[in-house]
């Protein structure tokens, strides 16, 4: 007779594209067994009939404002957000105050955000050529990677971004050669700082304060001619590039051709880059503010055939919370307000909702959400499948149940800027097992904050 501490029956898996009915054993932490038996003791039994099982996701990009600006968001309203989407790993960037950009930081935000922590979680550490000895010991204190922005922040938000940024490609080569001898990942927020500057000027000149003038002040050649640049030093350089937020077909397109060539090379989409478009911006002003700003039509479109293609691997979501007063200002001059939205509760209900509208495959799902991350970032097979000897994360989800989104019931404390507020999706997640326990149940609620680990990669030189 087979014992475990917890048993998930009568589910169906989906692994390879392809959904098999079976039951998880866990024991310890870990999936000790994958099979239908009747042969099986539990402390604990979940029946999960009709429903289906996905590797615990992973959100590779969030910004959990923790510590700092936790009248934001903080580390423990942030993480039951992602358990309640069925996400059991974030990787937190690391725009705090301050900013994380020595080992002295990394290691006291460390010990912050542990104790309220409700998933597990990484900590990337900034990168550019203000901190470059530091680099080699904030990947020595464990640094799961690195992020750099390739424009500069308004200076209303300097204190939140010093460090973290460069703005000509001469600063970008230096910070690049140090992040390569890590061997770590170097995720890169590409969007062109003169350019930007240039055409922000512009509007201001021409006394653009519209919410369309955010668009216009960084069109998509602006997104474009960065990553050309990244995409360039990378190949240089040899540093394992990761291009977060991809919004432009013409970003693809080069990420696409690069890849071809032989450059480490990967990037993300977000769920805001295929549900909206730069329509929106009048009607939603600030809160649809976002950097990279919406786009077009056919922009959402390519990102969507990128992911069914592989050519882009994975989602994240750039969960960026801001107050509603924040937000508000924007209505006046949107350049007054600061740019972002949350997300990481409601990114697989959307994907799901997708795949119900025949734009995306289920069988894809795992690999945008969990695989691909966790191999990019050096913690698969630990992670981001299911899988004997993995760590049983695993989010429960029942596929046809259709729900509202409603904004005030979301964990984040920016509920009045969520941008998905009211929309009617279908699939649902109604467990969501961390580290072998069961650390949210819809209608339930959570378990105890100080539940997650973290999670340092295995990635080297």
């Amino acid at each position: 007779m087979t014992t475990c501490d917890l048993l998930i029956k009568n589910g169906r898996i989906l692994r390879d594209s392809e959904l098999v009915e079976s039951d998880v054993c866990i024991t310890e932490k870990t999936i000790t067994s994958i099979q239908k038996s009747s042969k099986i003791q539990s402390a604990r039994t979940i029946n999960a009939q009709g429903l289906i099982l996905l590797p615990g996701l992973i959100d590779p990009h969030v910004h959990f404002r923790d510590p700092g600006f936790t009248y934001k968001e903080d580390f423990e309203s942030g993480t039951k957000g992602a358990i309640a989407g069925g996400t059991t790993t974030v990787f937190d960037m690391p725009t705090n105050d301050p900013v994380v950009t020595d080992a002295e930081i990394f290691l006291e935000k460390a010990r912050i955000v542990q104790g309220k922590a409700v998933s597990n979680f990484g900590l990337i550490a900034a990168a550019s050529h203000e901190n470059l000895p530091s680099i080699s010991d904030l990947k020595r204190v464990g640094a799961i990677a690195f992020k750099t922005f390739m424009v500069s922040p308004p200076k209303e938000r300097e204190k939140e971004y010093s460090g973290s940024y460069v703005t000509n490609s001469a600063q970008l080569y230096q910070t690049m050669k140090e992040v390569r001898k890590s061997g770590l990942v170097h995720s890169i927020h590409a969007e062109c700082d003169s350019t930007v500057s240039c055409l922000t000027e512009e509007m201001i000149a021409d006394n653009r304060k519209d919410p369309m003038a955010h668009y216009d002040s960084r069109p998509n050649f602006t997104e474009a001619e960065a990553v050309f640049d990244a995409l360039l030093l990378a190949e240089v350089t040899g540093v394992k590039l990761h291009i977060v937020h991809v919004s432009t077909s013409e970003a693809m397109d080069l990420l696409s051709v690069a890849r071809s060539r032989g450059v480490d090379a990967t990037g993300e989409t977000c769920p805001q880059y295929m549900y909206f478009s730069k329509e929106i911006l009048p009607k939603r002003g600030p809160y649809a503010k976002i950097n990279p700003p919406l786009r077009n039509i056919v922009d959402s479109n390519r990102m969507l055939d990128a992911l069914g293609s592989g050519e882009i691997e994975m989602v994240s979501t750039d969960h960026a919370p801001h107050t509603n007063a924040e937000k508000q200002r924007g209505w006046e001059d949107i350049f007054k307000a600061p740019s972002g939205t949350p997300g990481v509760e409601t990114r697989l209900p959307l994907l799901l909702n997708l795949v119900h509208q025949d734009r995306l495959r289920l069988g894809d799902i795992p690999r945008i959400t969990a695989s691909s991350a966790a191999r990019r970032f050096g913690i698969y097979p630990k992670k981001g499948t299911i899988q004997i000897g993995s760590d049983a994360d695993i989010a429960i989800i029942d596929f046809n149940q259709s729900w509202v989104i409603r904004a005030s019931e979301l964990q984040t404390k920016a509920w009045e800027t969520v941008l998905y507020d009211g929309m009617a999706v279908t699939g649902k997640v109604k467990f969501t097992i961390l580290n072998g326990e069961i650390a949210f149940e819809d209608g339930s609620g959570f378990a105890s904050p100080g539940i997650g680990k973290f999670i340092q990669s295995s990635n080297s030189t």
